[in-house]
C-alpha cells in the first residue's frame, strides 16, 4: 500500500530522530505531527503488542527526546513536545495505518459517492451507503490500491473503495467493540 507522508526539511529531521528514540525505547512512532508555526511537535506513538501506549510509556519516551531537545542546534528554541497514544478514535493516514485497522469499524470521508459499481459482484447492494461521500464501515481487508469494506461486521456484502479516493479516515468503534477488549 502506497499511501506514505512525503516530510522535507525539518520536519523530516524531526521524523528521522524521532523515529530512532521512539523504537530505541522499545515503542512504535504511529504518526508524528509538526506545527513550525506553534513550534509543537506531537508524537503519537503505541506498543508493537497492544497498538496504544500508557501514560508512562509517555512520559519515558518525552524524557528520552529531552536531550536532543535541548542540545541539537536545529531545533527550535520554544518547541513544545507532545507524546501520547494515537487513542481509540485514531486517524489513518498511512497504508499501514489501514492495514493495522482490519477488522476495524472505519469513519471514511470519500472523494467520490459510492455507487453500486464499488460493490463486488454477486454481493447485494447495502442502499444505506449508495451516493454517500461520509461513510462507516467495517475494514475487511487491503489488496494493493483497494480497501475492502462491508457495512455491518462479518457481513457478506462488501464493496471496494480506491484509496485515491479517500480524503479522511479514522478508527469509529462501537461501544460493544470497545467492551470486548
Amino acid at each position: 500500500m502506497e499511501r506514505e507522508i512525503t516530510r522535507t526539511g525539518i520536519e523530516k529531521k524531526f521524523f528521522e530522530l524521532v523515529n530512532d528514540v521512539v523504537q530505541k525505547e522499545g515503542f512504535e512512532l504511529y504518526s508524528m505531527d509538526y506545527q513550525g508555526g506553534q513550534q509543537v511537535l506531537r508524537l503519537f506513538i503505541q506498543s508493537p503488542e497492544t497498538k496504544t501506549a500508557q501514560l508512562d510509556d509517555c512520559a519515558q519516551v518525552d524524557r528520552a527526546m529531552t536531550p536532543f531537545i535541548e542540545e541539537l542546534e536545529w531545533m527550535p528554541e520554544a518547541l513544545t513536545l507532545e507524546v501520547s497514544s494515537p487513542g481509540v478514535y485514531r486517524d489513518i493516514k498511512e497504508g499501514r495505518h489501514f492495514e493495522e485497522a482490519i477488522g476495524e469499524r472505519i469513519s471514511l470521508s470519500l472523494l467520490q459517492k459510492v455507487t453500486t459499481e464499488n460493490f463486488l459482484p454477486c454481493k447485494s447492494v447495502d442502499k444505506k451507503i449508495i451516493k454517500d461521500k461520509k461513510i462507516m464501515a467495517y475494514l475487511v481487508k487491503v489488496e494493493q490500491e483497494e480497501l475492502f469494506f462491508s457495512v455491518e461486521k462479518d457481513d457478506q456484502a462488501q464493496f471496494k473503495i480506491e484509496l485515491k479516493d479517500i480524503k479522511k479516515a479514522n478508527v469509529e468503534p462501537l461501544w460493544e467493540d470497545l467492551k470486548d477488549h
